[in-house]
């Protein structure tokens, strides 16, 4: 995973807007520098880790839209919502893909075997056809002219702004971290509910959202806070693995009660490794929020944002 480009060159005593600004400037250029190694073919990690990048610059347009209000921002935050959700749907395919190939060798049966990689040839149609709809949309002369877009309203939407003029960037990120501590907390009895699959997904978004915007004022806090993100970021990942299990599970057993076979088939067998899976995750996220009331984690990150 490529590291998200510092932001450096404003001391972040500085006024809150001029902070954004080249915050915002470093995240669109994060994902300007990426932009060849999505369209690499052979490396699917190039697709991940541009969407990542255009992540962190959604979420960082999401944590700021406070201070800034544009027509033309929101024109922006639009065309880079339609870039993400196609990096976002040849990501799927590809960790799809990655799974059935690892579970296709693990299975011990021939026809379960032959059955998963019929579902590979068919996803590595799909993901063809993705990747041709990604040439298009990340276009040398389209991200140019969304980038000049970019900086034209940023520009706009940070002059003039009386509200926050005396406003610093560490204040900001107390106000934003704080308001991601509190959005997470609120959803988090949902660990207590394992089957309600919306409430949970909820939690997920909230904990990404909640450690991006950690990761993006880690400048303000240094080595005290570092630590906070990647516990955040583990926490995601379980989340984030019970969410897609869920995916797997629902759509697999819609299957198989409209097509019931009583031979051993693909779609039987990934059942029961994903309803596996889902289990594992689940039990990984709740003794990880069980160790954070025992040693007070969210308290500990709410103390920090506290001092000076």
């Amino acid at each position: 995973m490529t590291k998200a480009l510092e932001i450096v060159g404003k001391d972040n005593s500085n006024n809150a807007l001029e902070w954004t600004k080249e915050v915002l400037r470093v995240r669109f250029e994060e994902v300007l520098a990426l932009r060849d190694n999505a369209l690499n073919s052979q490396d699917i990690e190039g697709v991940h880790e541009l969407r990542v990048a255009s992540r962190r610059l959604r979420s960082a347009l999401r944590d700021f839209s406070p201070l800034m209000k544009s027509k033309l921002l929101k024109e922006c935050r639009k065309e880079l919502k339609q870039i993400a959700d196609k990096l976002g749907q040849a990501r799927d395919d590809d960790v799809v893909i990655a799974a059935l190939e690892k579970l296709r060798n693990r299975a011990k049966s021939e026809n379960v075997r032959n059955d998963i990689e019929k579902k590979i040839e068919k996803l590595r149609t799909q993901r063809t056809k993705m990747q041709n709809q990604l040439v298009k949309i990340l276009a040398d002369s389209s991200l140019e002219s969304l980038g000049k877009k970019f900086a034209k309203a940023i520009d706009q939407a940070t002059e003039k702004n009386d509200k926050f003029s005396k406003l610093t960037a560490k204040e900001a990120g107390q106000k934003v971290i704080s308001n991601g501590l509190q959005e997470f907390c609120n959803l988090s009895e949902s660990l207590y509910n394992p089957f309600n699959q919306t409430k949970l997904h909820e939690l997920r978004i909230s904990a990404k959202r909640l450690r991006y915007a950690i990761e993006l004022f880690t400048t303000c806090w240094g080595e005290r806070i570092q630590p906070f993100a990647k516990e955040i970021s583990n926490m995601q990942t379980y989340l984030g693995e019970l969410h897609d299990s869920d995916i797997w599970i629902e759509n697999l057993s819609q299957r198989l009660s409209k097509k019931p076979d009583k031979k051993e088939n693909a779609d039987f067998w990934l059942l029961s490794k994903f309803t596996k899976k889902r289990t594992q995750n689940y039990r990984a996220a709740l003794r990880l929020w069980s160790k954070w009331q025992r040693n007070n984690f969210l308290k500990r990150l709410q103390d920090v944002l506290q001092k000076d």
